[in-house]
């Protein structure tokens, strides 16, 4: 029988590593200081929930375009807050440069945000990123891009969404998906709406941890929906490459559950890396950070730039 994880209350100190922390430092860095490495196109909607607008900001580079795009899933803790989007093009975050480094080389960036806990849980912050995705596929020709080079990435929360996106390729592949790919079959090799994957110290497995908590109310569903949600569970060949990076002392999500996700990737096929870092936690500074933003960004060219892109994927 699978152990049941449990998340300590001190993971309320990570619960906003990523929006939280980004807010307070765009409260405190003009936008003047801002290097000009991109243009911002706000508040895009991309679908509606209970009469709410489901939104996203898209980076445009200033740099020549290269026709990929990457999404930023911003979520900690399955909550998702707003923060200027102009904040995200700064040369260095925590360590991290690695927007600032894919609108530099040309990438579009589409940062997306989900409905938040408590009135949302993790099967509709999966299902609102599912949306925003599906919107950024279906309207990435009109601006000029490839429907068929996007990534995605994300830290804890927001790394479980990407892989959940990383997991709708193959047996998963949805009807919507398949129509959008004129010279697919009905086999299930249909490659995943998305090309390339990087999380940071990602839950993979919703069954082990759903229920009632304090700390993270989006964990409070109907356990019969948490199979869906969970990557681990829904590794296929069709998925798309996935670059995993987490430390050795991470207390609040185990690196046992990224080395399972890792095996299961390898067995199915798919292009797999993880990429461990001693003595870290749960969230990365200095030279963690720094290499870890190097290795996506490495891992983002790889796959969705065309010189280097395989002709395996659909």
């Amino acid at each position: 029988m699978m152990k049941r994880w449990t998340w300590p209350c001190t993971s309320l100190l990570w619960l906003f590593v990523v929006s939280g922390q980004l807010s307070a430092f765009a409260e405190s860095s003009p936008e003047t200081e801002l290097p000009p490495v991109g243009t911002v196109v706000p508040d895009v909607i991309c679908g509606r929930v209970d009469a709410l607008a489901l939104t996203y900001d898209l980076l445009v580079p200033v740099a020549k375009p290269n026709g990929a795009t990457v999404i930023f899933v911003v979520s900690g803790g399955w909550n998702s807050v707003w923060f200027p989007p102009r904040m995200a093009m700064v040369p260095q975050w925590r360590g991290m440069s690695l927007l600032h480094d894919l609108l530099t080389d040309g990438y579009h960036i589409a940062i997306v945000r989900h409905g938040s806990a408590p009135r949302y849980k993790v099967p509709d912050a999966a299902e609102h990123v599912r949306k925003a995705l599906w919107h950024i596929r279906e309207t990435a020709p009109e601006r000029g891009l490839d429907p068929e080079r996007i990534g995605a990435f994300g830290f804890s929360a927001g790394g479980h969404l990407s892989l959940y996106l990383a997991m709708l390729g193959g047996e998963e592949a949805t009807p919507e998906l398949r129509a959008s790919r004129q010279d697919s079959d009905e086999t299930n090799e249909i490659a995943a709406p998305v090309a390339a994957v990087v999380v940071w110290y990602p839950p993979v497995d919703m069954v082990r941890i759903v229920g009632p908590s304090d700390a993270f109310p989006a964990l409070d569903f109907d356990p019969e929906l948490a199979d869906e949600v969970s990557p681990l569970r829904h590794v296929d060949a069709g998925d798309a490459p996935v670059l995993i990076q987490h430390g050795t002392t991470d207390q609040l999500v185990p690196l046992l559950g990224s080395r399972m996700m890792l095996n299961a990737l390898e067995k199915a096929g798919v292009p797999a890396e993880l990429e461990i870092y001693e003595d870290a936690g749960h969230g990365f500074d200095g030279e963690d950070a720094a290499r870890s933003s190097d290795l996506a960004r490495r891992w983002f060219d790889r796959w969705l730039l065309p010189s280097s892109a395989p002709e395996t994927r659909d």
